[in-house]
């Protein structure tokens, strides 16, 4: 009997023992966890208190943008850069060559898809390959919100030229729309989308996009602090069924202001009436 109870005893006070060291190391985990959960906070603080990142979000609040003639525009925002709609060189302004990091594409028409100018950027396209659908885009880039809008080539919902995407870059600061072949006017739904528009690129040439009225029209409805106009009969495209821009320019009230091949845009700097910029393409010449 008493060697029993001797053996309980001592059976006791191991399992206190040992319940006894369990505490102790799940105390000193416990009390280690929050100053490595701090110093992961602070580490991560400093981090983002690099002045990298301070730099990137004050250049996301201006934009620059340099004009190739067409529907051909090269979008920097930051460090970031977008190619939008780059035609063929067989369109006849000749060859584009150009750095960039993405490629956005409208619709795959030859003026608008020549991926082939800025080798080794991504293409971002606005339709299915096969053309006959819309992609759904929806990317975030380097801090800049992009996203598409699906509209037609043609105001017959695409029966005559098919499809369009209009691309839409909003930095948070500053959004730009690139209207790529609009064919049609937009409905009160897509108007809501897309504003408030600082920056519209809009096509006025009419046949294959909106017509001279009709880009008026939507300038109303939009309300954009800056249009520039594009998609017009230029020397490089005159045997082309478009219009001239003085077609567009002609029914405007305000003088339009023109404007070198690049410029630079910030929240700060935007007019506070709508202003038509006429930009200078970069070397617009006819493809020999």
């Amino acid at each position: 009997m008493m060697l029993k109870q001797r053996f309980f005893w001592l059976l006791v006070v191991v399992l206190l023992a040992l319940i006894w060291g369990g505490y102790n190391i799940y105390s000193e985990r416990k009390a280690t966890a929050p100053g490595e959960e701090k110093q992961r906070t602070v580490r991560e603080e400093k981090e983002m208190a690099e002045p990298g990142n301070g730099e990137q979000e004050a250049a996301a609040a201006e934009l620059e943008l340099q004009y190739f003639g067409h529907g051909a525009f090269l979008l920097r925002v930051g460090e970031t850069r977008f190619l939008m709609d780059p035609y063929d060189p067989n369109c006849g302004y000749g060859k584009l060559d150009l750095e960039a990091d993405y490629i956005t594409v409208s619709h795959e028409h030859m003026d608008h898809n020549y991926i082939a100018a800025a080798s080794g950027a991504k293409p971002i396209r606005g339709l299915s390959p096969d053309g006959l659908g819309w992609e759904d885009v929806s990317l975030s880039l380097g801090g800049i919100q992009i996203f598409t809008i699906p509209t037609y080539h043609d105001a017959a919902a695409g029966k005559l030229r098919g499809r369009n995407a209009v691309f839409v870059f909003d930095t948070g600061e500053l959004r730009l729309v690139h209207l790529g072949d609009l064919g049609h006017l937009l409905s009160p739904e897509q108007v809501e989308k897309l504003t408030p528009v600082h920056v519209l690129l809009l096509p006025v040439g009419g046949h294959f996009t909106i017509d001279a009225a009709e880009a008026r029209q939507l300038m109303d409805v939009l309300a954009p602090a800056v249009v520039v106009p594009m998609h017009y009969r230029t020397e490089a495209t005159r045997n082309w069924p478009i219009a001239p821009l003085d077609e567009f320019l002609k029914g405007v009230e305000k003088v339009p202001k023109q404007k070198d091949s690049v410029v630079t845009i910030s929240r700060d700097t935007l007019p506070q009436e709508t202003e038509i910029w006429v930009m200078e393409a970069t070397a617009p010449r006819r493809k020999e």
